[in-house]
């Protein structure tokens, strides 16, 4: 099966087009549809046509109310704090960033993403999609040497091993993969990221 991830379209109906027009079995949209909840209802119209095929979280510019309303009238599957299987692999969930210095709707301070992390524990194989990327990695680094990412996510990958971490949020490390022990970490971006699963 096919999985389309993608992250931080922040109202870009064209790229978004590109994205539906790409085959896929699943589409995660790994938060930040809107920029400030503008033009998310655009979005669920363009991702209308895939139903239940789209699984949304919220990131830093939605919350879990607006991505939820948006699955009920669109059809959409809403996986925020979610796992879901697609085929024999284990799909876990997780909207929103760490603090933000822009008071953004949707954030979470650490503990509450170790406290969401925490029922994800035991699951195998296990992949993750997270809108926020783990601290210290080449995925969150927003200007040289500055990382902002969340030690939470970090420091639970680097016990729980996940096979594979998707995430998005900081749009300068958007297409950067890394690896913490033997995850694989990528920032899908607005570009997206496609992997097959059996």
């Amino acid at each position: 099966m096919k999985v389309l991830i993608f992250s931080d379209i922040h109202g870009d109906i064209r790229a978004l087009e590109k994205l539906v027009s790409q085959p896929a079995d699943v589409y995660i949209a790994a938060g930040d549809l809107s920029t400030f909840r503008k033009s998310l209802d655009r979005c669920g119209e363009v991702l209308a046509p895939l139903g239940e095929k789209v699984w949304v979280l919220p990131g830093n510019h939605e919350t879990h109310e607006d991505t939820r309303e948006l699955c009920r009238r669109f059809g959409f599957m809403d996986f925020h704090r979610q796992g879901r299987q697609i085929g024999s692999t284990n799909w876990a969930g997780l909207g929103y960033s760490n603090i933000t210095p822009f008071n953004t709707p949707g954030e979470y301070t650490e503990e509450q993403i170790q406290e969401a992390l925490a029922v994800f524990d035991g699951l195998s194989p296990l992949y993750v999609v997270a809108h926020v990327p783990p601290k210290d990695s080449q995925l969150d680094e927003f200007a040289p040497g500055q990382h902002g990412g969340s030690p939470a996510l970090s420091a639970w990958v680097e016990r729980v091993q996940p096979l594979y971490l998707f995430c998005g949020h900081i749009h300068e490390c958007a297409g950067r993969s890394d690896q913490i022990g033997r995850t694989q970490c990528f920032n899908v971006g607005k570009a997206g990221y496609t992997l097959e699963v059996e």
